[in-house]
């Protein structure tokens, strides 16, 4: 099963770019005993001026088929860690072969996008800099992953 974090924009270099990486280099190395192949940042190119719908379609068009796909959007619903480590678990166990988490672009998603997501995921109801969405996404990626392996660094209580 491969993990993917796809960010519609270019990550720059930066601090948080490093964050993401390293993140993301720490969820490949937890996840290799749970049968993760990969975990990879996919980064969307987009045009500038790009109307909101022709973004939705080239972000989920990036996705593989069969994937699981889980947008990040201030809509979306509020889970804990747990539940979010159980819920990549399951299609885990399922052999689900990829699931993506989905940063959109800056000024969102074009509405609606209940129909191409899995699941619609917010990070709470305050509003967070497109950066550190990424890297929010990409360290609750290796929290999942810690989590489910038992490792000491999720230090929350497991459901």
């Amino acid at each position: 099963m491969i993990l993917s974090l796809l960010v519609c924009g270019k990550l720059k270099a930066g601090p948080e770019t490093e964050l993401v990486r390293d993140y993301l280099l720490r969820a490949k190395r937890q996840g290799r005993s749970l049968g993760v192949t990969d975990v990879i940042c996919k980064e969307l190119s987009l045009a500038k001026g790009t109307s909101k719908a022709a973004g939705n379609l080239a972000a989920f068009g990036a996705v593989g088929n069969g994937a699981k796909r889980v947008v990040l959007d201030e809509t979306g619903t509020q889970m804990s860690t747990e539940q979010f480590a159980n819920t990549l678990n399951q299609w885990r166990e399922q052999g689900v072969p990829e699931i993506c988490l989905m940063v959109g672009p800056a000024d969102g998603w074009d509405k609606p996008i209940g129909k191409d997501a899995d699941i619609i995921l917010g990070l709470g109801k305050m509003t967070w800099p497109h950066k550190l969405v990424h890297v929010l996404a990409a360290e609750q990626i290796y929290r999942a992953l810690s989590l489910t392996t038992g490792s000491p660094y999720h230090r929350g209580t497991p459901s």
